[in-house]
């Protein structure tokens, strides 16, 4: 693998190679989800209108991939700084093995990718099962009719289960953290094993990662398809089905799922192929445009799910949209010389400005008959 003239690794067993398109696409992803996940908790902190369970697992499933993006973007410039460093030793100073990069520098860059990968492991694992978590309370809430898996037990259940599983697992192959770019990873540090001994590594990818994520693409796609054909067959919207526990617009965490599937499935292929074909085939031409194809869907939707998260819940979310275009394009001025205490400043939903000008016009009526009634009154009484 290469960035331009620079090799990184020149063993036979390299797949592919680390070049521009994978690190703008890596870098941009990134940004893009971080942009998103910040979206996500603004519009769940200040539209009260979508706060319900569904939406603050919603919030958790996003946390784990604002962790992920943060760290592939921390990966991205690592890998520029080491290896573009090295490459610029080798125009300008004929070095070959990057020694102007000291010893003490290169230790800490070590740590550095040692505990980028410790995270963005953990929080792959956690948005994995966190999107089960959301399928299968879905699919409690409309299929069975249940309630209790959104008791507080059942949330601190969630809690452990999400983020405690993946800590113990990560903890568990600590020793094998680090810089490896031939089994379904790109340019961020995941897991490597010094030895080269392929069986372990892939142990280890199915321990930490793969096998994870197969699990959930499976159980999260059966339950999601499930409620898509109980919907369908009994003609009924998924607010109607949870009797309204969701809103009209929760329809969306129904494709949930294809937002997953769409980004990480690419790596999923992309290890398979390197796991399992020999050396040979992958050094065929026609192995070398696919595996490389597959690294660019792969680096940008390795950090792309928080960003497209956001596209799903905010802006193709009807209430959340004009919430949000409402802010953009009117801001709201605040008088107080000239505000009641009690007057809102912004009217959130839709008809309530023209019922507030009808109570505002009832009372008026109402203070100039009870004035009227009063001066006949005191007429009567000669006064």
């Amino acid at each position: 693998m290469k960035i331009d003239n620079f090799q990184v690794n020149s063993d036979k067993s390299a797949t592919s190679e680390i070049a521009t398109p994978e690190i703008f696409l890596t870098g941009t992803s990134s940004v893009l989800s971080i942009a998103g996940a910040i979206i996500i908790f603004a519009t769940y902190r200040f539209v009260p209108k979508e706060y319900n369970f569904t939406r603050k697992l919603l919030v958790y499933l996003t946390i784990a991939d604002f962790i992920t993006a943060v760290g592939n973007l921390v990966g991205v410039s690592r890998y520029l700084h080491v290896y573009w460093t090295k490459t610029q030793n080798q125009n300008y100073t004929g070095l070959t093995n990057g020694t102007a990069i000291n010893s003490t520098q290169e230790n800490n860059l070590q740590d550095l990718c040692r505990v980028q990968s410790f995270f963005t492991t953990a929080s792959n694992l956690a948005s994995f099962l966190w999107t089960f978590v959301i399928a299968f309370h879905l699919w409690a809430t409309v299929i069975l009719k249940i309630t209790l898996t959104s008791r507080r037990i059942a949330h601190l259940i969630y809690h452990v289960v999400c983020w405690g599983i993946p800590i113990a697992i990560v903890c568990t192959v600590i020793p094998h953290l680090g810089e490896n770019y031939r089994y379904g990873t790109g340019i961020w540090c995941d897991l490597s094993n010094s030895n080269g001994n392929k069986p372990e590594l892939e142990l280890l990818m199915y321990r930490a990662d793969i096998g994870w994520q197969l699990t959930s693409y499976v159980t999260s796609c059966f339950f999601y398809l499930h409620i898509i054909f109980y919907l369908f067959l009994h003609k009924r919207s998924l607010q109607d089905a949870s009797n309204n526990q969701f809103r009209k617009e929760d329809r969306n965490f129904l494709f949930v799922w294809f937002v997953l599937y769409a980004l990480k499935l690419w790596g999923v292929i992309r290890f398979f192929l390197t796991a399992y074909l020999n050396d040979d085939m992958l050094q065929r031409p026609k192995t070398t445009t696919c595996l490389e194809i597959l690294l660019i869907f792969q680096s940008y939707g390795a950090s792309g799910q928080a960003f497209w998260n956001c596209v799903l819940f905010c802006f193709c979310d009807k209430t959340v949209r004009r919430k949000m275009c409402r802010c953009w394009t009117v801001p709201v001025e605040a008088k107080a010389t000239t505000t009641n205490e009690n007057t809102p400043l912004l009217i959130e939903h839709e008809g309530q400005i023209e019922r507030a000008s009808a109570t505002i016009e009832t009372t008026l009526m109402t203070t100039k008959h009870d004035t009227k009634q009063r001066g006949s009154t005191n007429s009567q009484n000669g006064i």
